[in-house]
């Protein structure tokens, strides 16, 4: 009879550390993967030097070839840290991305086609909305210019982005911008929280 209940105990116990050996590997390799957020030669920022604490919520259009899709983000960014949640058109969140202590940290938490943009959308939302001198400060390679109400953004003499801010404020927070890339076209609206 003991023979009996050990070996119905022991698979089970066996199927359940099984389960949670793959689920922390699973949270592993998407804690691993989310680190390493780089879009193409652009550093991901983690500080500003606009010691003003800016919250806003933005809708963004996002079009990538044939894909079109609306996101909402909620942005905070100190002078220390920033905060970055994005949202699908439901209100569900996608992927939580901050960075803190001088790292960047991404959690995605749904399926969706902006994930696998995440480096880029965050660089969108860094080259449209930082100050133009920790833009420049970053890397030597890449060169930013302010003028004609938007910005460009070259590497190594190459236009990578270009900025229109459709604002009838000097506060980019406040109003619209247009971003766009060779792959990839953002409309962006932006309205302050504080």
């Amino acid at each position: 009879m003991n023979g009996k209940k050990i070996s119905t105990i022991i698979p089970g116990a066996v199927t359940r550390a099984l389960l949670l050996v793959i689920f922390f590997a699973l949270g592993g390799c998407s804690l691993f993967n989310s680190n390493n957020l780089k879009s193409k030669d652009f550093t991901l920022l983690v500080a500003s030097s606009d010691p003003q604490v800016r919250v806003a919520q933005q809708q963004w259009q996002v079009q990538q070839g044939a894909d079109n899709y609306a996101l909402e983000v909620v942005v905070e960014r100190g002078p220390h840290y920033w905060r970055w949640i994005m949202l699908n058109n439901l209100g569900q969140r996608l992927a939580t991305a901050e960075a803190v202590d001088g790292q960047v940290r991404v959690e995605r938490l749904q399926s969706h086609p902006a994930n696998q943009l995440l480096p880029e959308l965050i660089q969108a939302w860094q080259l449209g909305y930082w100050p133009l001198n920790d833009l420049q400060a970053a890397n030597p390679r890449w060169d930013f210019v302010d003028g004609n109400g938007g910005r460009e953004a070259r590497f190594s003499g190459i236009l990578r982005a270009s900025i229109e801010y459709q604002s009838t404020t000097a506060n980019p927070w406040q109003g619209s911008l247009s971003y766009n890339t060779r792959e990839l076209r953002l409309l962006i609206h932006s309205q302050p929280l504080n």
